[in-house]
């Protein structure tokens, strides 16, 4: 009677055991996953352009480029944090709101997961750009924002931001009203070019 029940679990798990073979020699037979595709951004951090894309996050050859824009990053004293620099391949942004309030940053502000300090330098520490001497200026958070109707605060001899990313009333707007980082990954990914 053993025999014969050893027997009928071995029938039966005979195809399960030959479909997973045929499966781990070849991955064209599995099933074709799509990757979930999402509104992600790269930022050029010295040429100071940023690109939105909405595909497969991080592969350009898989999103489609739906705008650029024209920023300004931080100065070199405070710059915007490169993720690598800090073992991770991008940022997120986790949170958007209006900043009407403050006159550095209105209309509006989108958060990003660089870590931060409540002491100085009040950012990502350790962080192995400036030589250890990045200065933050003030303590809070990370992101894109708008310039209060200040343009001035986007050109070439604007020394930057205390590591955020400048960009015109009209971009953020438009960031702002597109993104939804509540309920999708919208990934921030920074190379130094």
């Amino acid at each position: 009677m053993i025999k014969v029940k050893l027997i009928l679990i071995l029938l039966l798990l005979t195809p399960v055991i030959f479909l997973l073979a045929i499966l781990k020699e070849n991955p064209k037979a599995q099933k074709n996953i799509t990757p979930k595709k999402s509104y992600w951004l790269i930022l050029k951090r010295k040429s100071e352009k940023e690109f939105l894309y909405f595909g497969v996050s991080g592969d350009v050859n898989n999103s489609r480029l739906i705008r650029t824009f024209q920023v300004k990053v931080g100065t070199p004293s405070s710059p915007t944090p490169l993720p690598k620099l800090l073992g991770r391949d991008y940022w997120r942004i986790i949170k958007k709101e209006s900043s009407s309030d403050n006159p550095e940053t209105a209309p509006y502000f989108l958060t990003l997961d660089i870590p931060t300090t409540d002491k100085w330098p009040y950012g990502p520490v350790p962080y192995p750009e400036c030589n250890g001497e990045c200065d933050w200026v003030l303590p809070g958070y990370f992101g894109l924002h708008g310039v209060n109707g200040n343009n001035s605060k986007l050109s070439k001899v604007d020394p930057g931001s205390a590591g955020c990313i400048r960009h015109s009333d009209s971009d953020i707007t438009y960031l702002y009203n597109l993104l939804t980082p509540d309920i999708e990954e919208i990934r921030y990914y920074i190379e130094d070019i």
